[in-house]
């Protein structure tokens, strides 16, 4: 179970009979819809923020060019990552490229 803290609120007259009707009516206790409203106005949108922020970063970088020389791409990736040369079926020089094709590689013919 998560670790909990304890918090005091003070709520007017107003405020408190307005939540404890809430939690009367969806038959909870009234920390229970305290947390919730939490979870809800607080937490919920300054989590979606941070998601929307990362997506808006992620969609201001500059597109990167797809490669028009595949073994040319892996060969500059290899040299690059300081290991030998790669191969697209397997490891060779310390890199994996995990049964990837090259363009032109896979025969459908069989």
């Amino acid at each position: 179970m998560a670790k909990t803290r304890k918090i005091q609120v003070t709520l007017d007259e107003a405020q408190y009979e307005q939540l404890a009707e809430i939690a009367r009516r969806e038959d909870k206790k009234l920390a229970r819809v305290v947390r919730e409203s939490i979870v809800r106005y607080c937490i919920e949108p300054a989590v979606e923020r941070k998601r929307q922020e990362a997506l808006q970063r992620l969609m201001a970088l500059e597109p990167t060019p797809v490669p028009e020389d595949y073994a040319g791409w892996e060969s500059e990736y290899a040299r690059l990552k300081g290991g030998g040369s790669m191969t697209a079926g397997g490891v060779k020089g310390g890199g994996v490229t995990a049964g990837i094709e090259a363009p032109g590689e896979h025969d459908d013919s069989e």
